[in-house]
C-alpha cells in the first residue's frame, strides 16, 4: 500500500520516489492545494475508499498520508 501511494505521490508531485516517510507534503513536496487533491482523487480509485475532506486536512506528513489511508481501506 505504502509503495502504490509513494507512486502515487512522486507523480503528480513531479518528484522522485526517494523522499523520506517524514517529507512534509507542501515543504518538502510542493505539494499545493490543487496538486492536493489530485492525489487524493488518484488515492481514493486506486484504493476503492473515499477520504473525508476534514480527514484530509489532517495530512501534512507522506506518513500522515499512508496511515490516513490504511484507517481507511482497512
Amino acid at each position: 500500500m505504502e509503495e502504490k501511494i509513494r507512486e502515487i505521490v512522486a507523480r503528480i508531485a513531479e518528484t522522485s520516489k526517494d523522499f523520506a516517510p517524514d517529507a512534509h507534503l507542501r515543504d518538502d513536496l510542493n505539494v499545493d492545494s490543487f496538486r492536493g487533491v489530485e492525489i487524493v482523487f488518484e488515492i481514493e480509485r486506486a484504493f476503492n475508499i473515499v477520504v473525508p475532506g476534514n480527514r484530509y486536512g489532517e495530512v501534512e506528513t507522506f506518513r500522515d498520508m499512508v496511515k490516513l489511508v490504511a484507517s481507511l481501506a482497512a
